[in-house]
């Protein structure tokens, strides 16, 4: 969520602060309609004091409230842009940031096709005959069973005979499946563990010709597009996928920006350039439609 939030006030232009706001347990375990839109349901919410146009940046379920507050309490000096469907209050919101797989359309709404992030790429690291191998791990649609494990390995091991491959698991990816990668013997495969910085993780996607991806993350398919460099989309579990990532997935083929993996892998690049640069107009067009925030957004 940080960096969705980082990668929309990227694309706005401003200076940002990073607030960590903290809900209550109690409130934490309601679904978004029934939490209180007030200063009680969270820890730190009273810390905010806005005295200055602000556009207020917020993402999730436990975030809806907070901004939906802050709007309240603050007013014409707030901004409330929410990343995701809030799925409570919607017209609370100054504009919502919705991926357009979820359908959301209101004259509050801008969609994106890929996901916001912050990371960033450099395009002088280039290497052939690199492979990333971006692997995701369980969620509520996907459950990286024993039988899907195996087959990436299998996978990653006929791969690392021809290829350098950099495994890039996240912090989902199943522990035993990192276990086992790690005992393959193979030197031209390098697995990295952790990955906190944006930067690096941004440097080693844009050291790869070819990145493969799971697809059970929207997040790290978007974040992989975006380098620039050719991205395949690496199936399992295929009676598992929900329609929205199907409807994701469709929009990225038809789109030419990513191609469904098999065993003929050629490199291939993809700009999103105009994709970018029509988003943030959209974005500013939204703001700056608010008479009150022109000075702010130019």
């Amino acid at each position: 969520m940080r960096s969705q939030i980082e990668g929309l006030a990227k694309i706005i232009g401003a200076a940002h602060v990073n607030f960590d706001l903290k809900i209550k347990p109690f409130f934490s375990k309601l679904p978004v309609q029934l939490i209180p839109t007030c200063e009680l349901a969270y820890q730190n919410l009273s810390e905010i004091n806005i005295s200055n146009n602000t556009i207020v940046i917020s993402c999730g379920k436990k975030s809806v409230k907070a901004s939906i507050y802050l709007k309240k309490k603050f007013k014409k000096k707030v901004f409330n842009i929410h990343i995701q469907d809030p799925k409570s209050q919607r017209s609370k919101f100054d504009l919502i940031i919705c991926p357009e797989h979820d359908k959301l359309n209101s004259p509050n709404s801008i969609s994106t096709q890929l996901a916001l992030h912050n990371i960033e790429f450099n395009k002088l690291l280039k290497n052939q005959d690199t492979i990333n191998f971006i692997i995701g791990g369980k969620n509520k649609y996907f459950n990286f069973h024993n039988e899907t494990q195996l087959k990436i390995i299998n996978e990653i091991n006929l791969l690392a005979k021809n290829y350098k491959v950099n495994v890039i698991p996240s912090r989902r990816t199943p522990s035993e499946l990192i276990n086992k990668i790690i005992e393959i013997k193979n030197n031209n495969l390098f697995i990295f563990e952790e990955l906190f910085s944006p930067k690096k993780y941004g440097d080693l996607l844009s050291s790869g010709s070819i990145q493969i991806v799971t697809w059970d993350s929207i997040s790290m398919i978007s974040e992989s597009i975006s380098s620039g460099i050719g991205t395949y989309i690496y199936k399992f579990e295929e009676n598992k996928l929900p329609e929205r990532y199907n409807l994701f997935l469709q929009s990225l083929i038809n789109n030419n920006y990513a191609k469904f993996f098999d065993e003929i892998l050629k490199p291939f690049e993809v700009n999103i350039d105009a994709y970018n640069d029509q988003l943030r107009t959209k974005i500013l067009n939204k703001i700056k439609s608010n008479l009150w925030f022109q000075n702010y957004a130019s």
